[in-house]
């Protein structure tokens, strides 16, 4: 499907290109075309990485949730420095980004968790993510307590859950060619304006 593929426009702006390359992996990836790999830094400068979920993206950035008390959300609070990646096998093409994590509005968070479902809501109040987990079963009453405690009410955010939005510095996108010679084109930010630079392969 790569042969007859045009090169990447490095005068295009990299949101927009951004948008229109999700767009098509909403099309066509069979699981979570919004997976992606979240790169974190520990206080001890051991890299981790992870998949997580992006739910909302904007000219602001890119959002994802979590626990805060996750080792993700620890490394996010001592180094905001973080890197997402998207692969699209079904596309042949790949974005990564850089950039700085910062939490979102509370209210913001509030309107999100809402939209999840009730074993999810439960769900979070019950994991002590990252944390030492004994047997299955003690998750699954801590899940069984939460749902008697919050029976018959509205299930609330927990303090310690919400979401970081990674405001992008650098942005590259990678597409299959032939003979391995891949297409990529890397945006920086400057101010307010984009520089754009090709790669070599």
């Amino acid at each position: 499907m790569n042969e007859n593929r045009s090169s990447i426009d490095i005068n295009t702006n990299p949101l927009d290109l951004f948008n229109r390359w999700f767009e098509e992996a909403k099309l066509s990836e069979i699981n979570d075309p919004n997976a992606m790999n979240l790169s974190t830094v520990g206080i001890d400068l051991s890299p981790s990485s992870r998949i997580v979920l992006l739910k909302s993206h904007s000219i602001s950035g890119f959002v994802f949730y979590t626990n805060l008390n996750s080792r993700k959300g620890m490394a996010i609070k001592n180094n905001t420095k973080v890197a997402l990646n998207f692969h699209w096998k079904s596309l042949l093409k790949q974005v990564r980004i850089e950039g700085i994590a910062k939490l979102i509005e509370e209210v913001e968070a509030n309107k999100y968790f809402d939209t999840r479902p009730e074993d999810s809501r439960i769900g979070a109040w019950a994991s002590d993510q990252s944390s030492e987990l004994s047997s299955r079963d003690e998750l699954e009453k801590k899940v069984d307590k939460y749902k008697k405690k919050f029976l018959g009410k509205k299930i609330p955010r927990p303090s310690y859950w919400s979401g970081f939005q990674v405001k992008p510095q650098l942005i590259e996108f990678w597409q299959d060619m032939p003979f391995r010679l891949h297409d990529r084109i890397e945006f920086i930010i400057s101010g307010k304006k984009w520089i754009a630079k090709r790669l070599y392969p």
